[in-house]
């Protein structure tokens, strides 16, 4: 299996750290690639261009976390990385963190545009849903413990993002959340997969 990414991809930082919880790093080599790029090797097997994509070892090509996530589980099912459906509250998770690293990425994206391009709109709707999304976090982070589970790998590269996104400024207003992740974030999956900028 071969897995495409780029080393600031914070979709594909938490595959990264999902092939390292699941003890799967010999099955799967890991390839750098470039991205909006025409000449991309990643076009030969995703025509969307994303990261991460997974080209497995039967012949197919996965793209989008969760897809891949879910499929690299299957191949060493003892560890309960992503949610079944017995689990409620940790599928609640996944999609609460899923939408939260959704957004900061476009709040992120939008603050690379020029400014004459920047949609004040977008960047407070962005802003506004991740101090929500943050609010939720802080009342349930005595239920957050250090079990690595997609939903904890998502949660901790959406807030890796502080370092690209300033305005965030999330630590002092949420102690309980900032304590959880600063433990968290030592796991060796997470710091061997932490983005440059």
């Amino acid at each position: 299996m071969k897995l495409f990414y780029t080393v600031n991809s914070q979709y594909a930082r938490i595959v990264r750290a999902a092939i390292l919880e699941l003890n799967l790093s010999e099955r799967v080599e890991l390839q750098i690639v470039t991205v909006r790029d025409p000449n991309s090797e990643l076009l030969n097997y995703n025509p969307t261009g994303k990261v991460p994509t997974l080209a497995t070892d039967d012949g197919f090509i996965l793209s989008e976390t969760y897809i891949i996530s879910t499929y690299l589980n299957q191949l060493n099912p003892e560890i309960k990385l992503v949610a079944d459906n017995s689990d409620g509250f940790s599928r609640q998770l996944e999609g609460i963190t899923s939408a939260f690293i959704d957004g900061i990425s476009i709040w992120t994206r939008e603050l690379r545009r020029p400014h004459s391009e920047q949609s004040p709109g977008t960047i407070e709707f962005e802003r506004e849903r991740a101090l929500r999304i943050l609010d939720y976090f802080e009342k349930i982070s005595d239920k957050l413990d250090q079990t690595p589970k997609l939903a904890h790998i998502t949660l901790a590269s959406a807030l890796g993002l502080e370092i690209r996104l300033p305005d965030l400024q999330w630590r002092q207003k949420y102690p309980k959340l900032a304590n959880w992740y600063d433990k968290f974030s030592k796991l060796p999956s997470i710091q061997a997969t932490r983005p440059e900028s």
